[in-house]
């Protein structure tokens, strides 16, 4: 949500919230009308509230709904106790105060409640006092107020929604840089340690000037097999995979490994608890060929299968 700076933004529409009555204090025997008193009274109470309490831009319902009240009853109660004493002028003050606690209704995201609060406005001042109330009672004023309130608040809420996607996006942007940063010390890692396996053996086929005996070509073999396994299997490899894989290649047995996803968003315990399944199903295996894939979108996060030459059935086809 937007940060509003309550005491900021509220500082002259709380001036005018008190201001307003205060002519009203000075009229004949005002003490002599409790309703208007208590009216005044909820007026004020109503108001500073709705402008400067609760955090965000949304008031509670209780507090619109309290609002809603007063902008019914107040001006009903009011008029009828100056019917009483014959004084048929409520005053502006009632008028425009109604019209300034539903404009904060409205401004505080409560749309609907500050319109059904004008609208019986509208209706109780115009039943009582006719059309010439927009003129006479300031009930021109009171609309004015009410509409321009609703204007701020779609405004308001369509900022605080343009906001909150911003800050979506930039969260989006910086875990995707967080991932990315996380791959790259990954890669880096993994090259580090297949270089440090690789050189050794680079440097004994580089220092010998025979040719390489059988038992050199296969570890070459084996070799590059392992930095395969390490560029194409990426997250697939952990200890327990590849002395499983160095198992599976001394019996003859031809394996590949794709990491193409499917455990990127597992944890490292769960990544390795997976693979360790897989490498105890393979247990089973001695010959043919088997494949250990993590495909992406997938409702499975691995399959291991493991075939046979000549043979149509896997023997091994498992997804985890």
């Amino acid at each position: 949500m937007i940060s509003i700076r309550r005491w900021a933004i509220a500082g002259v529409p709380l001036v005018y919230l008190f201001y307003l009555p205060v002519p009203s204090l000075f009229t004949p025997n005002i003490f002599d009308r409790p309703l208007e008193l208590a009216a005044l009274a909820a007026y004020l109470v109503l108001g500073s509230i709705s402008l400067l309490l609760f955090s965000g831009l949304r008031i509670p319902m209780w507090l619109a709904t309290l609002n809603l009240l007063f902008a019914v009853l107040a001006p009903l109660s009011i008029m009828w106790q100056r019917s009483l004493s014959n004084q048929e002028n409520i005053g502006g003050w009632l008028v425009m105060g109604v019209g300034v606690v539903l404009t904060a209704t409205a401004v505080r995201q409560h749309r609907w409640l500050a319109l059904i609060g004008l609208v019986s406005l509208l209706a109780e001042m115009i039943i009582n006092y006719g059309v010439i109330a927009f003129a006479s009672q300031g009930l021109a004023g009171a609309i004015v107020f009410v509409l321009a309130g609703l204007g701020v608040s779609s405004g308001l809420q369509r900022a605080t929604q343009e906001s909150d996607k911003y800050r979506e996006q930039q969260a989006k942007s910086l875990a995707s840089i967080a991932a990315i940063e996380a791959a790259q010390t990954a890669r880096q890692a993994r090259l580090k340690q297949v270089l440090g396996s690789a050189i050794p053996m680079l440097e004994k086929i580089a220092q010998t000037s025979s040719p390489l005996t059988p038992e050199l070509k296969s570890d070459a073999k084996l070799l590059e097999l392992a930095l395969r396994d390490e560029i194409r299997g990426k997250g697939l490899m952990t200890e327990a995979v590849r002395a499983e894989v160095a198992r599976l290649r001394k019996l003859g047995v031809e394996v590949a490994l794709l990491d193409e996803g499917g455990i990127d968003d597992l944890t490292e315990v769960e990544r390795d608890q997976l693979l360790a399944r897989a490498v105890s199903e393979l247990q089973v295996v001695d010959s043919g060929r088997v494949t250990i894939r993590s495909p992406r979108n997938e409702s499975f996060n691995l399959t291991v299968v493991a075939t046979l030459p000549g043979q149509a059935a896997p023997v091994l086809n498992i997804k985890l």
